[in-house]
């Protein structure tokens, strides 16, 4: 269904809207739409002005650069992804989410990790950083807490950052860490 941002809103007011913004927003939606598939959980992606909508879904999941856009999506949740430029429009965008929301940023990125941290009531954040793996005879394994590996198709540096963010966020969704590592061995 086709929708200009400011319809996007009335469209989901019901669900939980989740923003993922930055360089590799992409890559990373792909993977937390794979990980909600693998485990059969209904979800909407809204992203160029194009709505899927799946019966039930509890949980909207927006593609968007950093801009006065993202701003109409009254989002509950946001996902950075490493490397943003946008700086003051991050700003804004962070003190744009909604109370009990949530900021998920990458670690490692000094000046989003400035702007993520910064005092807001009743919003929390939750950084991210390289998931927990081990290579074996060429092959990248996932690490759980409990020491089980989990073999993976991904060998990039970089996708193993993104599949963190991608792993806290199913995790606030109800995705168990089972479950995320069962399906994160389907990526591709």
């Amino acid at each position: 269904m086709e929708l200009t941002p400011a319809a996007f809103y009335p469209q989901n007011i019901d669900q939980q809207r989740i923003l993922v913004t930055g360089n590799q927003r992409s890559r990373i939606v792909k993977f937390i739409t794979g990980i909600l598939e693998a485990n059969h959980r209904p979800y909407n992606h809204f992203a160029d002005g194009k709505l899927t909508q799946m019966a039930a879904a509890p949980v909207t999941i927006i593609e968007s650069t950093v801009s006065n856009e993202a701003l109409i999506y009254k989002h509950h949740v946001v996902l950075v992804s490493p490397s943003e430029t946008e700086l003051a429009k991050l700003g804004e965008l962070f003190d744009s989410t909604s109370k009990s929301g949530m900021i998920i940023y990458p670690e490692k990125e000094t000046a989003i990790k400035t702007l993520a941290t910064k005092e807001r009531a009743d919003v929390q954040t939750l950084p991210y950083k390289t998931i927990p793996h081990k290579v074996k005879d060429g092959k990248i394994f996932l690490v759980s807490s409990t020491d089980e590996k989990f073999p993976i198709k991904l060998s990039a540096a970089t996708d193993l950052v993104l599949l963190a963010a991608a792993k806290e966020l199913v995790r606030k969704i109800g995705v168990s860490s089972s479950q995320f590592y069962k399906a994160a061995s389907t990526l591709e």
